[in-house]
This record gives C-alpha cells, structure tokens and sequence, in this order.
C-alpha cells in the first residue's frame, strides 16, 4: 500500500496517497533493478509496488520515483544509502522483520530528506532508547505521517525517548504503541503541527491518568480504540480512564475509545466529563461493555455534559444498552446530528421515545442490529464474561437518584405525551392521507430534520400498521431484514421520502395503499419477500400499489415467489430506470413498459419462462428503442416448436440481452445455444402440414374479419330486426296513428331523470292527455334492455331526446338514438320522428354526425333557462308532439 500525506485531522487510508492519472501505463524499462515491481506513472511521478515479493533485501530504484512500497516482504533493515532515490516522498515498510533503524554508521535516511510519509507498522522496532537513538529522525525535517505502531505488543516494560520524536518539526500525524509504563514526554510538547495520534497498544496500559496527554495540547484527532482481535483481553483492556485526562485537549475534535471491553460505561461516563471542555464534534465509544455482560441503560449523567458541546456525531454500538433513561434526549446536544447505536439491546420506550422531538439536529439515526445477544458473536467473548463486584459495583453508582419514583415520572410524561397526541391530532395531514379515522394511526414522533432512519436486523416487527410520521423531512428508511410480515400501512407525511428499504423480511400481503401517500419516492426494495402469496396479486388491485409513484426510479422485487402480473402494475411509475423481478415465479411478461422512457435495466432472470407470448414479446419490444437492457437468463426455455417463434425473436433482438451467448435450452436430450437451437427447429417445424394449417388458418382470419366488418356495417339494422322479429308484432312493419301504444318515447340519461319525472309528465301527460313511454316506469320486468327499448320505440309515434353530456356519455341513450333512427328507415317509410330537446349547452364536437344532421335539417328545441318563456315552450312542445 502507498502511504499518504495527511494533513488537517483526519487520518486517511495509506493506500490513497496519490491521485493516479487515468492514463496509468508499465514502463518498459522498469523502476527498480527487481523486474517483478510493478511501475506505474501518476501525476505526481513514478509509484514503485514492490510489496509481497518475499524481498530479504531492497532493490535499487531510479531517480524519479516519489512512492516505493515494500510492505509484506521479509526485509531486516532499512534500505542501504543510495538505493532509494533522491525523488522518494513516500516510503511503505509495513509488516517487514525491521528491528534496528540501521546496520551501519551512516544516519538513517540521509539522501532521502524529502520523504512526507513513512509507515513502519507491524515490525518489531521496539520502544526504547537503544531502537530510537538520538538523531535517527534528523534527515526528516519534512515528514508529516509516521507510522510506528503495532511494533511493541508484548506485555513488558518500555521507554519512550520523546526527545528523538522532537526532531519530527513537520510531523502532523503519529500511529505509536502505548505499551505499559510508557509516558509521552515533554519532547512531544514541542510538535507544534501534531494534530493527529492514533495509540494502538494502549490496553497494555490499563489505566489513562490525568497527565496522559499534557504534552499533545495541539491534538484534534485521537484514536486510543483497542484493537478488533480479541487476543489477550486480559492485558489488552483499559479498566479506567480517569476524570481530567481530556481537559487539556482545547482543540480535540474527534475521539475513538472503542472496543475496550472492560472499560464500561462508567468509563464511558468518566470520558464525557471532560469533553465540555474541548471542541468535540465526533465520539466514538463503541463495544465498552463485554458481550455477555448484564444488559445497561444510558443514564442522564452519563451524557449531561454533552450538552454544553458542539457534538455532531455519537457512536454507542455494542454496549449491551436495553433502554434509555426517560430525560437522555433532552440533555443531548442540538448540534447532534448523526446518532448511531446499533449491536445493542434496545426496547424502545414510548416515554422516551417522545423526547427525542426536541432534538432538531438529527439528520440520521442507525439502531440495527438489535437484541443479538443471545448468539455469540465472537469465539472469544467468554474472555469478558465474568461478572464481577466491580461490574455490579459500576451499575449501581450509575443509578440516578428518581428511579424508583415510579408513579410520579410516569404520570408526568403521560401528560406530556397526552399533550403532544392532542397537537398532532391539529395536523390535516393524518386524515387526508388515506380516508382512514385518525384515531387508528400510531404516531412515530421523529426529530423535525431527521432525513434518515435505519434499522436494520433489528427483530422490528410484526406489521406496518397505519402510521403517521411527526416529520416529513425524512428521505431514507432502511428496515431490511426485521420481522415485518405484513406492508399494511398507510404510511402518512412522508412525502419527501425518496430511498426505503424492505427487503428480507419475509412479508407475505401487502395492501394496494401502503405506499399511497410516498409520492416523492425514487428507489424501492421490496425484495426477498413472500409477496407472491398475497391476494391482491391476483385482483386488479395490485394496480394501484404504485399508483402515485410517478417518481419511482429504482424498483426491486425480486424474490418474492410472484407469478403473475398486471399490464397496468406499473402504469403511473414512468421514471423507471430499473427494475429487477429475478427469482420470481413468472411463466410470461405481461407489464406494459412503452411509457418508461428511461428504462435502463430489467432483469426478469431466474423465473419460470418456458417461452413468452406474442404479447409479452410485443410489450418488451417498446422498450428496445431505448436502448433496455434484459437479462432474462437463467430461465427454464423450452426448445420446440412452439417456442420457435420466440427463440427466434430473441436471436433478432440479442443485442438487448445480457449475455445472450450464454442462454440454451434442450432439444432431443443436448443442450444447445440459441442459434443452434433455432437451426434445427427450423428444419424439423417447417412441413406441409404447417403450411396447410396456416394456410388453413389465414383463410378463417380473412373470413372472420369480412364477417367483422359486414357486421360492425349494419350493427344497428341486424339489432333492430332482432328485436322486431323476436316480438308479436313481427310482421306489422307500416304503423298508423290509430295503432301506436304511446304518443311519445322519452330518451334520457340517468342523471338528467328528474325533467321528464317532474316537468314532462305535469305538463304533457296530465296537463295534455299525452302517453309517455318512460323507461323507469313503463319497461316490462323481466325483459332485456335493448328488447325493452326496440318494442318501445316501435310502438311510439314520436321520439324525444333530451340531449345533455350525460346523454352523449350514456351508452344506453346512444343506442336508443340509433334504433329511432333504424326505426324511421323501416316501419316509417322515411318520416323523421324524431325531436330533439336541448336541455343544457353541448360540445357539438361530441355529438354524432347522424344527431347533427338532423339538427341542422329539421329544427331542434333549446330548454328556455327564465320561467315566463316555459309557457309558451311547454305549448308549443305539446303542439308539435299532437301534430
């Protein structure tokens, strides 16, 4: 790995050091006299990768090169003068066999001055004053990255020579062991631009006292964590860090006092004390509790003097935390803006729970991993099992003083829930989500900026209930891998959410309005589910499951066991850029995907298709024009002749088709590749009698389509002869006026009844001594429609419309229209009968050509809207019906 400069306080991987050009190229004549390092150009000059080469010794490297990585070799000594060159500023020795700085006279490093990095870890370059001799750093004037740690882990005594460190005037970053009985002296006072130590090795120490760090008053960035092996944990676990050890760090900014398993949250509590003290923005103080240890609760006086910090992020993993002290969140810091604890034992606890509303400088919150604690997570955690007077001793001193007073807090808190139930109910947004009664929502009360939330593996279950959000500035939930075995919802005031996760959680339903109110979201994981098993599936309902996501870019359902589809499932979702149905239990395709312009990628691999229909492979066809990608792999295809046509289609359209060269199926026991599969099924399909069949066939097709359009032709005529034959009167095709059963036939909507119900009857029936045929009333029970409407108009001597748009919607109105119209042409020798009433304005757009024509021919009646004109409307109606 190559070793990187780092400035300011944050320590960055050693193997970034260099921006490489994208151009990287091998020299031809090599960088150094060992042909088997790698030589790469980089903007900066040439980077020598010698490392893992089994190297007893360093080659030569030309000038020019400026890194030489020669970690993972089997190297004693430091490369003799004149083999590195004079252009080195980065020098990697990591996990060599180096345990002198020298094995001659000559001052280490004397022509390499300009070296910025150098990494000696995992060595065996011990802390002392024979190793570290005055003048071993001299010719480093400029170094400002020295890694030495790991190098001195045994369990004895040391020395630090400090003054040797001095000289180290560049030096703005320290990887160093703090093995036991070792102090850091007053030489290190004098490293004006160290602003980052990393301690490895410290558990050795056992105890942090007040002077540990008196001589780092410029330190931003501290990392004392143990390290991630167990190893001895018996000498490899502080047990104390007293109060004042930190109160000198002005400018600390981040801290990492992870993994000291033995240290506890009193340590934790001893930590924090000091903290007000300096500038704070990162806390690390994950795994401080043994694994099997008793469960613990995080107690206002652990984290009160957070409070008075500018604290941005807090990292309690793995502490065997169960709840929360009720008053925690109102005594964490506003600035906090990430909280992180996962690995824990977390019941929440809706008291404290609600709390957390005041804290509005949450913008994310991970609790995963919750209540694993019953499963061992490491070989070696019995090392830290035992439970002692000490850990006893630790919790209950922890205990604040109002435990126990019980009833008093309970009933306080409830009234302040109480109180903030009754706020939320003010919010329009919990009814207008879903027509749901708000009263059956449960309220997730969620700091006002929080944007994401994460819990994962958590045993969170059993559904998604209706719920509303307190906040909609969330814009990411991850909830995979938990116990949700039903998506239920709705899931209300959430609508800048953009990313959810759901995936494995084995959920077998979903309701059609779970993500009804989500319309802002982008990326969706519903994968590794049992989905398929859910009812609406198999209605039209599952349309609307993404009814109103128009924004949806990234959907993953695979895994689900589904099997069939609807064309409009994904209608609305017409941003879709992805979609992954794999290892489902899909037989055809049968989504519409013509609207989905920005369909990059659909995998369909892993599923049940033997071959797809004509309109699966039309559907999939919309989207080759831009340019889709299917993987539709791994599938079952079947090699016959009634795949041909789609194994065909797929050779026609390869290029769509991720890797389509390794698609096969089976024909006579061999498994072959799609185009050969085609070559022999074109042979053995193409006989006569395939051309006889299809011969056959298209005759049928032509006939049928001749016999469509005769009859689509003459619809109206053939319906109309229908109905007059099928009555008594069969043969009477001439009325007269003595033989009509009713003066008129009203043609009406269902919407627009009450005009001839309230006024025509008045006026026309009682008032005139006319007969109107009203269907509600006249039809004949029993009968069909359309004979109703047929022997009516037939025995009516005239036929009113009253035309509206509810009329020129109504189906039934139409085809009463359009059998009048048959009715004039075949019992009334041509006589128009027919009056039209306009009882409202009509977009003459809408009306059939036959209507406007006859009321551009004969003259039509417009409803008067003022009642001094219906008078005179009413007599003349009458008038013109008895003529």
């Amino acid at each position: 790995m190559f070793v990187l400069c780092i400035s300011d306080t944050t320590l960055v991987e050693p193997s970034l050091a260099f921006n490489i050009s994208k151009n990287n190229k091998s020299f031809n004549n090599g960088c150094s006299s060992n042909r088997r390092c790698k030589c790469l150009d980089s903007n900066e000059g040439i980077l020598a990768d010698c490392s893992a080469l089994g190297l007893t010794k360093s080659p030569h490297f030309q000038e020019g090169v400026v890194s030489v990585n020669l970690s993972f070799n089997l190297i004693i000594y430091l490369p003799d003068e004149g083999y590195l060159p004079t252009t080195l500023r980065h020098l990697d020795l990591t996990k060599n066999k180096i345990s002198k700085f020298r094995n001659h006279e000559l001052v280490p490093f004397s022509n390499v001055h300009n070296i910025i990095s150098l990494n000696l870890s995992s060595n065996f370059l011990s802390l002392d004053d024979d190793t570290y001799y005055t003048g071993v750093f001299q010719n480093l004037k400029y170094l400002q990255y020295l890694d030495v740690s790991n190098n001195s882990n045994e369990n004895r005594s040391y020395y630090c020579p400090d003054k040797v460190f001095q000289e180290l005037s560049s030096l703005q970053n320290l990887l160093i062991d703090g093995v036991q009985n070792v102090t850091f002296g007053k030489g290190f006072s004098t490293l004006k631009n160290l602003t980052m130590l990393k301690i490895t090795g410290i558990a050795v120490q056992r105890i942090i006292n007040k002077e540990y760090f008196d001589n780092f008053p410029n330190l931003e960035h501290l990392d004392i964590s143990a390290t991630l092996e167990w190893r001895n944990i018996t000498d490899f676990a502080l047990t104390n860090f007293e109060k004042g050890s930190l109160q000198k760090l002005q400018k600390l900014q981040y801290l990492d006092i992870s993994y000291h398993r033995k240290l506890r949250m009193c340590g934790f509590r001893n930590v924090t004390n000091d903290l007000p003290k300096t500038s704070i923005r990162i806390l690390k103080a994950n795994y401080l509790e043994c694994e099997r240890s008793v469960s613990t609760v995080l107690f206002v006086e652990d984290i009160k003097p957070l409070s008075y910090t500018k604290l941005e992020e807090l990292y309690l993993d793995g502490n065997n935390l169960e709840e929360t002290d009720y008053f925690v969140p109102l005594h964490l810091p506003m600035s906090l803006n990430y909280f992180s604890a996962k690995d824990n034992r977390w019941v929440i606890n809706r008291y404290a729970y609600f709390y957390i509303a005041g804290l509005t400088g949450i913008i994310t919150v991970d609790l995963s991993f919750q209540n694993k604690h019953q499963f061992s997570q490491s070989n070696n955690a019995w090392l830290c099992s035992e439970t002692s007077h000490e850990t006893t001793h630790c919790i209950c001193d922890r205990v604040p003083p109002y435990v126990g007073e019980s009833s008093f807090l309970n009933n306080h808190l409830h009234q302040h829930l109480w109180q903030a139930s009754n706020k939320f109910d003010n919010f329009p947004l919990i009814t207008s989500c879903i027509p749901y009664d708000g009263t059956v929502f449960e309220l997730a009360l969620i700091p006002v900026n929080t944007e994401t939330i994460i819990i994962e593996s958590a045993k969170v279950g059993e559904h998604i209930p209706p719920i509303y959000f307190s906040t909609s500035s969330v814009r990411k939930i991850s909830l995979r891998n938990n116990q949700i075995y039903s998506f239920t919802g709705p899931i209300c005031n959430l609508t800048n959410l953009q990313y959810f996760d759901l995936s494995s959680n084995r959920a077998v339903d979903i309701s059609s309005y779970v993500f009804g109110s989500l319309t802002g979201l982008k990326h969706l994981e519903i994968d590794n589910n049992l989905l398929g098993n859910s009812n609406i599936f198999n209605t039209d309902d599952s349309a609307f499951i993404f009814e109103n996501q128009t924004n949806l870019m990234f959907l993953n359902m695979s895994s689900n066991r589904l099997s069939i589809l609807f064309r409009n499932f994904l209608i609305k979702s017409s941003k879709l850029n992805t979609i992954l149905m794999d290892h489902n239990l899909l037989t055809d395709w049968n989504i519409s995907l013509y609207h989905m312009k920005d369909l990059q990628f659909l995998d369909i691999s892993w599923n049940e298709i033997l071959y797809l229909s004509s309109d699966g492979m039309n559907l999939l066809e919309k989207a080759f024009h831009v340019n889709t990608t299917i993987d539709i792999s791994n599938n079952p295809f079947e090699c016959s002749c009634n795949s041909i046509y789609f194994l065909k289609w797929l050779q026609l359209h390869q290029k769509h088709f991720k890797g389509f060269d390794s698609y096969s199926c089976t024909y006579l026991h061999q498994y072959f590749d799609i185009p050969e599969a085609n070559i022999h099924l074109i042979k053995d399909c193409n006989s006569y009698v395939g051309v006889i069949v299809s011969a056959a066939i298209g005759i049928i097709v032509f006939l049928a389509v001749i016999s469509s359009m005769i009859i689509h032709r003459y619809r109206w005529k053939l319906r109309y002869w229908y109905y007059i034959f099928k009555g008594a009167y069969g043969g009477d095709r001439v009325k007269t006026a003595c033989n009509f059963q009713f003066d008129v036939f009203v043609s009406y909507a269902e919407k627009d009844r009450w005009f001839p119900k309230e006024h025509m009857i008045e006026y026309l029936e009682k008032q005139g001594a006319l007969r109107l045929c009203i269907h509600d009333r006249d039809f004949i029970a029993g009968s069909a429609i359309a004979e109703n409407i047929t022997n009516a108009i037939h025995n009516s001597r005239k036929f009113v419309c009253i035309l509206t748009n509810n009329f020129l919607k109504s189906k039934w109105c139409m085809y009463e229209f359009n059998m009048a119209l048959e009715d004039i042409v075949v019992t009334r020798q041509g006589k128009n009968s027919i009056i039209i009433v306009q009882l409202s304005r009509t977009d003459v757009r809408n009306i059939p050509r036959e209507m406007r024509y006859i009321m551009n021919e004969d003259t039509y009646i417009d409803y008067p809207e003022d009642e001094e004109n219906r008078v005179i409307f009413w007599e003349s109606f009458e008038r013109d019906l008895k003529f």
